[in-house]
């Protein structure tokens, strides 16, 4: 069972720093009361954009970092590290290890002989670690076209906790990515976009429910469902 969708929408120049100190108040609140949570967190420009109000918000000294571990919705399969979700947020993971996380607490993609053997390795590595019920928060963006992680439109795979495409209509072709049956397990989803470009997908969205031709639609949570807009991407501010 899914949470009620709450939507907010936030003028641009304060939207990163509003979903941030949620996602953070949100993480603190279960860390104190379980003792151990989890993020689901995808790259691109609207992820890059909320990492980095986590990376610079004054909350963040009130989270105890030591007991949360980091997984990543999806990664490209490449030879090129400069192309890795991984890398390209590895100045975030600096901050969070300033603050007492733990690097091995950092889980990627492992980058195997093929996107299939990835995928499957990271699905083991989820349960070897005891995460296959669903992470606590994810935090994802979606793509103009209503794609989230590597998951496209109408190309969604069958997968238990992780799936591979090998002929993804975004460059690279091969990626690994975690399936929508594992993002909807998560306690808290956040679906964020912060786009002009990304405006008439959302607001087809927005209505719609557990679409195959916009995947962003399942990003459901089992306890909360928070949908994050900026002004750029929907003209009204709530």
């Amino acid at each position: 069972m899914s949470a009620r969708r709450e939507i907010e929408v936030w003028p641009e120049e304060c939207f990163g720093e509003a979903v941030a100190s949620e996602i953070l108040l949100d993480t603190r609140r279960i860390l104190e009361g379980e003792g151990r949570a989890s993020w689901l967190v995808s790259a691109g420009r609207d992820g890059e954009k909320v990492a980095r109000a986590i990376a610079s918000s004054p909350l963040l000294s009130g989270v105890p970092l030591q007991n949360l571990h980091v997984f990543f919705a999806d990664e490209r399969f490449s030879s090129d590290t400069s192309l890795l979700n991984c890398v390209q947020l590895s100045p975030f993971f600096s901050v969070l290890q300033g603050w007492g996380m733990e690097e091995r607490h950092i889980h990627p993609f492992p980058q195997l002989s093929s996107a299939k053997e990835g995928a499957l390795a990271y699905q083991k590595e989820i349960r070897d670690l005891g995460f296959e019920n669903g992470c606590s928060i994810s935090w994802l963006s979606c793509g103009p076209d209503g794609h989230v992680a590597s998951i496209f439109p109408g190309k969604e795979r069958k997968g238990d906790l992780t799936i591979w495409e090998e002929d993804s209509p975004k460059p690279p072709s091969r990626r690994m990515s975690v399936s929508l049956e594992f993002i909807r397990r998560s306690r808290e989803v956040f679906l964020v976009a912060a786009q002009k470009e990304k405006r008439e997908i959302v607001e087809e969205a927005e209505y719609d429910f557990d679409d195959p031709l916009i995947p962003a639609t399942f990003c459901q949570g089992r306890e909360k469902s928070a949908w994050r807009f900026s002004s750029l991407t929907v003209g009204q501010t709530f």
